[in-house]
């Protein structure tokens, strides 16, 4: 008689924010041991529902209205309850905070065996939203298991959230290098043309204008070395809620035609924005993870960051990268000088070769494979 397989429900608020998802339901389907099942918790039913059940995955939608946490939490609670009870899984795994409240909560009120959680939003509530950091804590407490996206943030997991230390696995995240594919020249001299790049070393980041992402830090580096290298321009690639305040800054710092804010970029258009650029800079502060860093070694890019998720994990100081301590301008600055005036492939190669080997997306589904299916 056959075993029936392991079911396994993934939880997730702001679906289309997750992009391992599509690729977890793809490479399930050849794992007949194991049924992956997806409820999204959204404002309205996501299109990454019907990509999931293209893949042979049952999907469910919860209503859920971000902008009312504490009313939302309540009814998804109910729903999420309810539906558990259905469909009765062996594991329930969650994903961000606004669905690690309502998911670890019902899936132990129902006594569901494994109940795991990953902490992408480690640090967020704890520098942010203080008032939040007990529902942090309220999730480690109902989780059988966490997960930890990097070594910083399982560290802060046990310093700063009191998680119990037994529970923290450590998983990276992981990317789809296929989806990193390199841009045609065309695709390269187009993006360039838009933002007059012609000519120029190019130093930028790509990331969203918002406080922890460090545009602040990186302006303030950028102010320091641009009468030295005037053949240097700085970019920002991404939007966001800080962009009026980062314009301000670099019109005080006498940057307005050296420090360049894109706004959205379309995501197809990522790699050419990657293989645009001669330094890639990341000023974040405490990010759990970081995927362009990953993202930016796999394109070669040679790399200035603070030692943050990703980046401390997969590269080494004037080995693979030019690492720089948290708000520190000055050592921000340094390292852009330092690619500048030196060229290193050696250290391209190097971190190249540590993506490959620490942030696939195969690595991260057999390790969770692994944890789903332990006893």
């Amino acid at each position: 008689m056959n075993k029936r397989p392991v079911h396994i429900v993934e939880v997730m608020a702001d679906p289309n924010s997750i992009t391992y998802f599509n690729l977890f339901a793809e490479r399930s389907k050849n794992h007949p041991e194991i049924k992956l099942s997806f409820i999204c918790l959204n404002d309205a039913e996501p299109p990454v529902l019907e990509d999931m059940k293209e893949r042979g995955c049952d999907s469910y939608w919860v209503k859920f209205d971000a902008s009312n946490r504490v009313r939302s939490w309540i009814g998804a609670y109910f729903q999420l309850k309810k539906l558990l009870k259905q469909l009765q899984p062996d594991v329930v795994h969650s994903h961000l905070f606004d669905d690690g409240v309502p998911t670890m909560m019902a899936a132990k009120s129902l006594g569901i065996r494994k109940r795991i959680h990953t902490k992408q939003s480690t640090t967020f509530n704890w520098f942010y939203a203080p008032k939040a950091v007990f529902l942090d804590r309220l999730i480690n407490r109902k989780a059988t298991h966490l997960i930890a996206v990097s070594t910083e943030a399982r560290q802060f997991l046990i310093e700063k959230e009191r998680a119990d230390a037994g529970k923290i696995r450590l998983i990276h995240h992981g990317i789809s290098f296929e989806n990193l594919k390199k841009a045609g020249p065309e695709e390269v001299s187009e993006f360039k043309a838009k933002f007059q790049l012609e000519g120029k070393r190019v130093i930028g980041t790509v990331s969203r204008y918002i406080k922890w992402k460090g545009y602040i830090e990186f302006i303030e580096a950028a102010s320091l070395i641009s009468d030295k290298y005037p053949d240097v321009v700085f970019m920002g690639v991404g939007s966001g809620s800080q962009e009026d305040e980062l314009r301000e800054l670099i019109r005080k710092k006498g940057l307005e035609d050296r420090f360049i804010l894109t706004g959205w970029i379309d995501k197809k258009h990522i790699p050419a924005v990657f293989q645009s650029l001669d330094i890639y800079l990341h000023a974040a502060f405490m990010e759990p993870f970081g995927f362009v860093i990953p993202e930016a070694m796999i394109n070669k890019v040679p790399i200035v960051t603070t030692p943050t998720g990703s980046a401390l994990d997969g590269l080494t100081h004037l080995e693979s990268a030019y690492i720089a301590p948290y708000n520190n301008v000055e050592a921000l600055a340094a390292g852009m000088e330092y690619f500048l005036v030196n060229n290193r492939p050696d250290m391209v190669e190097k971190a190249y070769h540590s993506a490959l080997e620490k942030y696939s997306i195969n690595n991260m589904w057999e390790n969770h494979l692994k944890l789903y299916l332990e006893a």
